[in-house]
């Protein structure tokens, strides 16, 4: 038997027993540690306190006899083996000690180093069967929680095709109406110009619904290279009435130059609008929106000393894509995200909003976009009222052309 390493818990008020175990055990293949507790008391106390692989327990104590030594000890080592020690005169007791949970049981009169070595070589088992059955629980864990969140996408994929085909109807409508008034206008008509704002938008809904039906079935995307400063701005655009209405103001911090990437513009816009939103519902008695932009090497240092040159290597010098990135952080100064539940808020459905508030969809489909396009998402906050939230987006910084 390849030699192993047990810690042994000996409950024993027998001096001259205890000596003999230790030198009948000294032949059998195995390193020992050993603790010792003469009382049943002081063994639970051990128990919970020690990181144990074996007990050996004398049934007669000063402070327990009998079957009662073991049920009282049982519930506090029941994830061990334990090996019954008992006289020549209690074998029924130990058979009912073993009917109770014991895993075998020793009679003191007839202890040789086999008898114990039986009893250990169960122990290793146990030990190792312990060890790969959590390894294979933590495996079980893990499948099962992938396969509950492709059950939650399979049923919001459904749940998308409903909300698509509700809200398709009325926008068709309503784009319908507003391409009857604009043909009865002239050219020069300043009502035009309002129309067509208000078809723009109705065209902009219908895409952020097809995005919807996106996060569980994909389809072509149209990239092209952008300015992450004038999607920023136009979102903050169509958030504006929003934010006023909760008495949120806006702070940028933008470097001057255009910070370019390459993405679907449409799907950018949309994360930037959940984000605003999330930030400005957190503030609800107002606040202060932040918006910090910033290249960056890969490693995440930025450029403060010259930022304009490592910009303008981005455009179009000799330097490796995956070394340059756009970082983008969005903050708030609301209640902020506990940090116990921060790792569940990207989950579909998963929400910290009041019942009604939120659909727990928002940040599902943020990360699901970003990590699309190349970059990271990660969430910072305390849940410190006031401190807030940030979010850091980095995207891979393009290299230049349409």
């Amino acid at each position: 038997m390849t030699r192993q390493s047990l810690h042994v818990l000996l409950v024993e008020d027998n001096p001259g027993d205890a000596r003999l175990l230790r030198t009948l055990l000294s032949a059998v293949p195995a390193d020992f540690t050993w603790v010792y507790a003469e009382r049943l008391s002081a063994a639970i106390e051990l128990l919970r306190s020690e990181p144990l692989d074996l007990v050996l327990l004398d049934l007669s104590l000063p402070d327990s006899q009998g079957l009662e030594t073991f049920t009282r000890l049982f519930p506090h080592a029941i994830c061990l083996p334990i090996v019954v020690l008992t006289g020549t005169d209690d074998e029924t007791l130990a058979l009912q000690a073993v009917q109770a949970g014991a895993q075998d049981y020793l009679v003191k009169g007839r202890l040789d180093g086999e008898l114990l070595a039986r009893a250990l070589r169960y122990a290793v088992e146990r030990k190792r069967s312990d060890a790969a059955l959590r390894a294979k629980n933590r495996e079980i864990a893990a499948m099962t929680q992938q396969l509950w969140q492709a059950a939650k996408l399979a049923t919001m994929g459904e749940l998308a095709a409903s909300i698509a085909h509700e809200l398709n109807n009325p926008l068709a409508t309503v784009s319908l109406r507003v391409e009857t008034l604009l043909g009865q206008l002239p050219p020069d008509d300043p009502k035009r110009s309002g129309l067509l704002v208000v078809q723009g938008e109705v065209e902009r809904m219908g895409r952020l619904v097809a995005n919807l039906l996106q996060f569980s079935r994909r389809s072509t995307t149209q990239v092209s290279t952008v300015d992450i400063h004038a999607e920023l701005a136009s979102t903050l655009d169509l958030v504006q009435y929003h934010l006023r209405g909760r008495n949120v103001v806006t702070a940028r911090e933008m470097p001057p130059e255009a910070l370019l990437v390459r993405v679907d513009r449409q799907q950018l816009r949309q994360v930037f609008l959940n984000l605003f939103t999330n930030a400005a519902d957190a503030m609800p008695q107002g606040g202060t929106l932040t918006i910090r932009t910033q290249a960056a090497t890969a490693s995440g240092a930025a450029s403060p000393k010259d930022p304009k040159r490592l910009v303008t290597r981005s455009l179009g010098l000799p330097v490796s894509r995956s070394a340059l990135q756009v970082v983008v952080e969005i903050s708030d100064t609301g209640d902020g995200i506990p940090p116990d539940v921060i790792a569940q808020v990207w989950e579909p459905f998963y929400t910290t909003k009041p019942e009604g508030k939120g659909t727990g969809l928002g940040l599902a489909i943020c990360r699901r976009i970003v990590l699309e396009h190349g970059g990271t998402i990660e969430i910072n906050s305390a849940g410190v009222p006031g401190k807030g939230t940030q979010i850091r987006i980095t995207l891979p910084a393009a290299q230049g052309g349409p």
